[in-house]
């Protein structure tokens, strides 16, 4: 049995008597719905697979490896179910970038695999160039609620405003995956008409979207924190994206060691993994009772 950071138990590890196979399940649901416990139970193992085979403990190259698995699944499941559609009831289309002028919330396994692939893919001068521009994105939402962030003034920092793309989808974060729409004139109307996004922000409607795609998001969310933090000791605290980046680029080289090995090293990039967000947090379905992981 193993405990999280704020002493909770969500997860049991289990060895088949017969196989000698061992298996992580849930000590009580996490969600309203079965299916997804289910999700989370899944993630669960796969943090527990990934992690537990690296001698001395987990591995910043293993716990990559583990948010690129993460990032697989949801997009899996998230084309799954949203194939289930009526033809053409999702809006959302390459180019429409409602959605990307919000914060973002990323666990410290994708900050790392966000940040990997850049090192991988850039140049040092377009690195360099990069980190400037997170860190004049830092320097105007530091200290913006989620509220403010949600603004025509500030879009994403991998957000191509010109083609309205995303420079790293393939690799966009776990939150990003699950969001859909029925309307997009109306995410438009949300986010660029002032008096619409202001009755959005104080706790009017929010936009139609497909429940399933989302709920599926926050299963595997779940699942990834509450394996590597309970099984591993792994800080899991949900981190803004502008913010980790920043760190990462300029704070201390020693951040993602000290990480991985138990550390609260992420502690000044926390942010929130999107439960509270106005129109979002009743979607996600988890079990109100039910304290974040």
């Amino acid at each position: 049995m193993a405990r999280d950071a704020a002493g909770r138990v969500h997860l049991v590890l289990q060895r088949d008597p017969v196989s000698g196979h061992e298996g992580v399940v849930l000590t009580a649901p996490v969600f309203e719905e079965a299916w997804q416990n289910d999700i989370a139970t899944a993630a669960a193992n796969t943090a527990h697979g990934i992690l537990v085979g690296a001698p001395g403990g987990p591995t910043l190259e293993r716990a990559v490896a583990l948010a690129r698995s993460a990032m697989a699944a949801t997009s899996r499941l998230s084309d799954g179910l949203l194939a289930r559609a009526p033809a053409g009831a999702v809006a959302c289309r390459a180019g429409c970038d409602h959605c990307c002028y919000q914060s973002v919330g990323v666990t410290p396994p994708e900050v790392l695999a966000i940040f990997d692939h850049l090192s991988r893919t850039l140049s040092d001068d377009a690195m360099e160039r990069f980190a400037a521009h997170v860190a004049e994105a830092r320097a105007r939402t530091r200290g913006l609620s989620s509220g403010d962030r949600f603004s025509p003034a500030h879009p994403c920092v991998f957000l191509q405003v010109e083609t309205g793309r995303c420079a790293i989808y393939d690799i966009r974060p776990l939150a990003c995956r699950g969001m859909n729409a029925l309307d997009a004139g109306a995410c438009e109307k949300r986010l660029r008409d002032p008096e619409t996004r202001a009755a959005f922000l104080a706790g009017g409607p929010a936009g139609q979207s497909f429940m399933e795609p989302i709920r599926a998001f926050h299963a595997v969310s779940a699942g990834l924190q509450l394996g590597a933090a309970e099984l591993y000791g792994l800080d899991m605290q949900p981190l803004d994206l502008v913010a980790a980046l920043d760190l990462l680029f300029h704070g201390p080289a020693e951040i993602p060691d000290a990480w991985i090995a138990g550390g609260s090293s992420f502690e000044p990039a926390r942010g929130s993994d999107g439960s509270n967000a106005p129109g979002l947090g009743a979607l996600s379905g988890r079990i109100k009772s039910e304290p974040s992981p």
